[in-house]
């Protein structure tokens, strides 16, 4: 079996006569083998990003046929114009029995891959296909939901459809039309600057990149128009269709990946079903290497090497050798969830997710009304607050405070993952509340959240929560982060606007983590009203930056007192 055969453009018929088309990596000879299909919106042929989590060379080796296909409306395959997710149950069903039906094929096919990539796994699961027999999903997502306590996750939504999407898009749209050469190279000049084109413009549905989308602004406007999680998500969406997904399911998740959230609350949909498996590491959206951000986790976070002891491509086929193959290798004897500790930069395996074992832990903010700032005097402590002053700062959109880490799908400028938020740390509009050096080390993983009191001058406003481990030379890296949109501060009911300078209560969600706080280090909370353009900007108004160009400044209080006791709420680990 040393040679591979590499076929280019193999068509596969849908049901209703469109053709995808696929590239094909298999073994020479007449035997018959299992199918890996990876289902792409990406150029089949852009191989530094189809073949990143598994080598097709190496696949085809161990005696796989690896089929990367284009989806509908993108690249070499019909059906433009594309529109996202939204063809991919039917399709995703389609493809797989077209796969098991090829004559160099066994009959039993795995689908893979990372992003998009991997929620087109689950749709075609959820079709239950008869010979879709494992998914390996990464970093997957559930829906084309893009907000995060009701704010826009502009950045994100802006960049993969801009940047990503719109090239092609644009080149399946006006390909031989006498203005194609032009709204190429403007779409082009406005991805240069991005900034100018699409993230300073209010409103958001008059900006420049929304005027070059021929190919994409149908579903970008239908994502702006539905900021709740309603019928035009939940038609989408694979977490309402989980009960209908049998195969053995192997999930991988970053902690600063910005699908984060959506992958852990799918695997608590799906945690009880027998053969599925979570592998948490500390990484950013698709990258697995052993640096991420400022830091370095070291090797066995790499792709290369994880844990020390196999490479991202071996661990997919250890897992498709069992189910596909019937190998008895062990892999489902493993424990169902492997997660790595930030700051110790250990793996560990568990039981169930979240741990039981977990302390819900809340630290409170405090301060004698000078939070401001890392020079400030806002301190977190495990006792709760008595009578004390509230802190307060102003919020100008005009001044946002600027993205710097996180969870992040943007420009390369717009550094993911823990970075020193130092420099951010010194201005006015950021409250600073931070802890002792720790005595002894505590560890924090899991569901992290933020119970804030604040009020605001404005109708409508966001507050923003950052998580911190402070080093002992004072470098501060973000650990987790969340927002707050004021009008949609209960989910449990229609957004309504605030009454100002009345106090409420909001909770932040920081999404998960797992980081040892180390003894001498500290924690600390930071809290402000943007965090942009990761997120749009509140205009204050009571209008959103969506439809209105107007804004006003607003002045927020936070309080923190025995009637008010705002805090962080850790799920402290027991060691």
């Amino acid at each position: 079996m040393s040679k591979i055969i590499h076929e280019k453009n193999v068509p596969a018929v849908m049901r209703d006569g469109t053709t995808l088309y696929a590239e094909v990596f298999r073994p020479d000879g007449d035997g018959k083998y299992p199918v890996l299909l990876q289902r792409t919106p990406y150029n089949k042929e852009f191989l530094p990003l189809t073949t990143m989590v598994l080598d097709p060379i190496a696949a085809a080796h161990k005696g796989y046929v690896v089929i990367i296909q284009d989806v509908r409306g993108r690249f070499e395959s019909e059906g433009a114009p594309f529109y996202i997710y939204k063809n991919e149950y039917n399709d995703g069903y389609d493809s797989v029995e077209w796969a098991a039906s090829l004559p160099y094929s066994d009959g039993n096919v795995g689908m893979y891959g990372l992003s998009y990539m991997g929620m087109t796994q689950f749709q075609a699961a959820s079709m239950q296909p008869p010979s879709l027999k494992a998914i390996f999903p990464i970093t997957w997502g559930t829906d084309v939901y893009m907000y995060r306590g009701g704010a826009l996750e502009l950045g994100l939504l802006v960049s993969w459809s801009m940047s990503t999407i719109g090239p092609n898009a644009v080149v399946k749209a006006k390909q031989g039309k006498a203005d194609f050469l032009k709204e190429f190279m403007t779409l082009l000049d406005s991805i240069d600057h991005i900034e100018e084109a699409a993230y300073s413009q209010l409103p958001i549905r008059d900006s420049e990149w929304l005027k070059l989308g021929e190919g994409y602004a149908a579903f970008v406007h239908d994502i702006l128009n539905h900021d709740l999680r309603d019928e035009y998500h939940q038609e989408i969406s694979v977490r309402e269709k989980s009960d209908n997904i049998e195969v053995p399911i192997f999930g991988m998740a970053g902690w600063y990946d910005l699908l984060l959230g959506q992958d852990l609350e799918h695997y608590e949909k799906l945690k009880e079903k027998k053969n599925t498996k979570l592998m948490i590491g500390p990484w950013a959206h698709a990258g697995f290497a052993s640096i991420v951000g400022d830091l370095n986790f070291g090797m066995s976070t790499s792709s290369l090497l994880l844990e020390l002891k196999t490479d991202l491509t071996s661990l997919q086929l250890k897992w498709f050798d069992h189910w596909l193959k019937g190998i008895e290798n062990g892999i489902t004897e493993e424990p169902p969830v492997k997660l790595f500790v930030m700051g110790e930069n250990k793996w560990r395996s568990e039981q169930e997710w979240p741990l039981k074992r977990t302390v819900y832990t809340p630290y409170y903010f405090q301060s004698n009304g000078k939070a401001n700032t890392k020079d400030g005097d806002g301190t977190l402590s495990a006792t709760p607050p008595l009578e004390e002053t509230n802190d307060s700062y102003v919020y100008d959109p005009a001044n946002p405070v600027p993205t710097l880490g996180g969870n992040l799908l943007m420009p390369a400028n717009y550094l993911r993952g823990p970075i020193d938020q130092q420099h951010l740390e010194v201005r006015d509009d950021i409250l600073v509340y931070t802890s002792e050096a720790l005595e002894e080390d505590i560890e924090v993983t899991g569901p992290v959240k933020v119970v804030l009191y604040a009020s605001s001058s404005a109708v409508d406003t966001d507050f923003t929560a950052k998580l911190v481990d402070v080093h002992p030379d004072g470098k501060a890296f973000n650990i987790a982060d969340g927002i707050i949109r004021a009008k949609y501060r209960d989910k449990n009911q229609p957004p309504s606007l605030i009454t100002p300078n009345e106090v409420y209560r909001y909770e932040i969600d920081l999404l998960s983590t797992s980081n040892l706080f180390k003894k001498g280090h500290q924690m600390r909370v930071e809290i402000s009203s943007s965090n942009f353009p990761r997120f749009d900007r509140n205009t204050n108004t009571g209008e959103s930056g969506i439809d209105s160009r107007e804004f006003i400044t607003a002045s927020q209080k936070v309080f923190h007192n025995e009637e008010y006791p705002s805090h962080i709420l850790l799920p402290v680990i027991p060691r």
